[in-house]
């Protein structure tokens, strides 16, 4: 299905749960309100059933941190059958002894947060000092066959964004296999403190052009069209992609992503928690399951491009199918961008 800027829906990221073992500063949350409600595995399913009648065929789990659900197995092993590919985004932690659990429950591939090799720099980043677990966490998912991994750097100025910090986790992605992923630091509102973000902001296009200049390969991930450049480095060939979403139409017309937050409500954009959609009063309400599928319907409508561009600024004309539907049983909640 697609949206009304022309965009297919084809992802489903879900937020498993907004606890967390770590304290990142550039944690945004999914941009979600803050939530002690979660879903259960059989609401998930039943919502990943619904999705799928839209068009969804990825899904990646997140959170806070999915892997401090004890459920987390029952979870994939109850999605995997119904999609093309089940992922996760972890920060590694406690992945060392649930990698092989996770792949054989149908787990295809793994994101590791990992802002930094440097024990004192990661424990500043996160406030805990467990590099050494994320790193054998990383060692267990490829050995489980987790592949590929991505290993997830959010680039902050004066730390994860500087040479000296990079160069170690390009070699670690070497020896693992593993794909580096820069990632722009974004200033989520409600989430994010602006002060933090002002101080650590790292503008990528420099880094880009770098590695572009060095590629023998250069791909674009189908997701927000990200440039993927392969290179070859101490005589072994390393990939880097870079996630430049800040100001960036190009970035958002390429989104193919629908959103649950972890207490179950269909989230169109990181950006913004502007219609909302809620499902999980659907759900133990007991409404049918057309209902839900209607749901998800009215999320796709409502997704808008956060960063709006000229091209960007005007949806193609809404044909008789594509009108909202609201009502006592579709609630849409949060009025406004950055509501918590």
């Amino acid at each position: 299905m697609k949206d009304r800027y022309g965009r297919e829906v084809s992802d489903l990221r879900i937020s498993l749960t907004q606890r967390c073992n770590l304290t990142c500063v550039f944690c945004h949350m999914e941009g979600q309100p803050a939530s002690r409600e979660e879903l259960t595995p059989a609401e998930i399913e039943t919502l990943v059933r619904a999705s799928v009648e839209v068009g969804v065929d990825r899904v990646k789990l997140t959170g806070g941190e999915p892997t401090l659900r004890t459920d987390l197995v029952e979870i994939v092993r109850r999605i995997r059958p119904l999609v093309r590919e089940v992922s996760m985004t972890t920060n590694g932690l406690l992945l060392e002894r649930l990698a092989l659990p996770l792949r054989e429950a149908g787990l295809a591939r793994v994101n590791v947060s990992l802002p930094s090799l440097d024990r004192a720099v990661y424990q500043r980043l996160t406030g805990v000092d467990g590099v050494d677990r994320v790193i054998r966490g990383v060692h267990a998912a490829r050995d489980a066959g987790l592949a590929p991994i991505k290993l997830n750097v959010v680039a902050l100025s004066g730390t994860s964004a500087e040479p000296d910090s990079v160069e170690p986790l390009v070699t670690f992605a070497q020896e693992t296999g593993a794909i580096v992923q820069v990632i722009e630091f974004e200033n989520v509102k409600g989430r994010v403190d602006p002060r933090v973000y002002r101080a650590l902001h790292s503008e990528l296009g420099r880094l880009s052009e770098e590695a572009a200049s060095r590629a023998f390969r250069t791909e674009h991930n189908r997701l927000h069209d990200r440039p993927r450049y392969t290179f070859e480095r101490a005589g072994k060939p390393i990939t880097l992609e870079v996630v430049q979403p800040v100001e960036n139409p190009a970035f958002c017309m390429a989104c193919h992503r629908l959103r649950i937050t972890s207490d179950g409500r269909l989230k169109g954009c990181l950006m913004t928690n502007s219609g909302l959609v809620d499902v999980r009063g659907l759900l133990r309400d007991g409404a049918p399951f057309e209902e839900l599928v209607k749901a998800f319907r009215t999320a796709v409508r409502l997704r808008a491009p956060f960063f709006q561009g000229p091209e960007t600024s005007r949806p193609t004309p809404a044909g008789p199918d594509d009108v909202p539907e609201f009502g006592a049983t579709l609630p849409v909640v949060g009025a406004r961008a950055g509501n918590s």
